[in-house]
């Protein structure tokens, strides 16, 4: 493809194609593309009647749904932290060299910035509010973002898990369009991208257990219980995924969004072990008072703790908390949940600031910063502003 836009661009400078044409040639690739995606959908298994086939479960709740909607609107804001979180500033100096190492930093919500072999890798970037623009205001970061996206080193590589606006940032993908990126997605979200300026050869989708390796990181997309959607109107037209990411010193497995289910175990057995597992962790049901958040696709404390011990891993990292009010439950309760599941069943537990940057196997200081947040923070490494 690079010696297809090296010949174009001759040709265009030699007068033989017109601008004209050169648009024509853009348009007959993304017709292409468009073309093979759908073949695609049409033979796959995830896929019936143009839709992914969602499997959410049903758990009764104990809310009603007008209790579940006035509590997510209008009462939203007793869920949130009385002031911004505290968070690290990133310390782009020690970034400025790809590490050889895993090597982790995580920028809120489910955006992990990771260093394998020294490839750049970015998870989820999302740098502004988790939700269309006409109700940004109610999706507002309870955390400052620790870096611009316009400051990050460029990753050589984009995963993204599914096209749910907390995941998959328009803003940040035409930031990225025209950067020597590969974006890896699950089937049929590409079709977002190209509309947004990624060329089809920068995409690569794959369908669950599908593979590609880049530099000797290979990447699977692994099943998910989640549901994909943007408008209301294209409610599970694309499939959603989490994601395995092995290279030969290190193995990284990323849950995405998901409900519980027995997809956890069977990429234990395909896939595991894995040196970290970074999972997504909701608020527990307790006492018949909360929504069941696996509903909506996604694990109370103790169904990330199953998951966590189903896929193999050696350490935990819990994401999609703190950053945004996405759910009926406060701010701080999926970790203050996961830590009480954890006491029964000790485990290795990463849970760094916002903005932290860390080595796996480096020994870590562990603060619950969560807790008194004002008193128990180092306010020298750390700020709010």
């Amino acid at each position: 493809m690079t010696n297809t836009l090296m010949y174009i661009a001759e040709k265009a400078r030699s007068g033989v194609f017109k601008p004209k044409s050169i648009a024509s040639i853009h348009k007959k690739a993304l017709l292409r593309s468009r073309q093979k995606r759908q073949n695609r959908m049409l033979s796959s298994a995830q896929f019936h009647q143009g839709k992914a086939i969602s499997k959410l479960p049903k758990e009764f709740s104990h809310q009603s749904s007008f209790q579940t909607f006035w509590k997510y609107t209008v009462a939203r804001r007793q869920l949130r932290p009385k002031d911004q979180l505290p968070y690290v500033p990133l310390n782009l100096d020690k970034l400025k060299e790809a590490s050889n190492e895993l090597r982790i930093t995580w920028l809120g919500h489910s955006n992990v910035f990771l260093e394998i072999e020294k490839q750049r890798i970015l998870i989820d970037p999302v740098f502004e509010h988790a939700s269309p623009d006409i109700v940004k205001l109610f999706f507002k970061r309870n955390v400052n973002v620790p870096t611009a996206r316009e400051s990050l080193p460029i990753p050589d590589v984009i995963v993204i898990s599914h096209d749910h606006y907390d995941h998959l940032e328009k803003t940040t993908m035409q930031f990225y369009a025209d950067k020597k990126v590969y974006f890896l997605v699950p089937l049929g979200v590409g079709e977002h991208l190209e509309r947004w300026g990624v060329a089809p050869s920068k995409i690569k989708e794959l369908d669950w257990w599908e593979a590609v390796t880049i530099n000797g990181v290979t990447y699977t997309a692994t099943p998910a219980n989640h549901q994909s959607g943007r408008t209301g109107f294209d409610t599970n037209k694309t499939l959603w995924a989490s994601w395995c990411i092995r290279s030969q010193n290190a193995s990284v497995f990323y849950s995405g969004d998901s409900a519980y289910s027995q997809h956890f175990k069977e990429i234990g057995e395909r896939m595991g072990p894995f040196d970290v597992a970074f999972m997504e962790v909701a608020a527990n049901v307790k006492k018949g008072r909360g929504f069941p958040v696996e509903n909506w696709g996604h694990m109370q404390a103790r169904h990330t703790l199953k998951a966590f011990h189903d896929v193999k891993a050696k350490s935990l990292f819990p994401v999609h908390w703190s950053t945004y009010e996405l759910f009926t439950h406060k701010w701080d309760e999926p970790m203050q949940d996961l830590m009480e599941e954890t006491k029964r069943k000790p485990i290795s537990l990463i849970t760094p600031l916002v903005g932290e940057t860390i080595y796996l196997h480096s020994p870590q200081a562990q603060i619950r910063w969560w807790d008194e947040t004002n008193l128990n923070v180092d306010s020298s490494r750390c700020c709010k502003a």
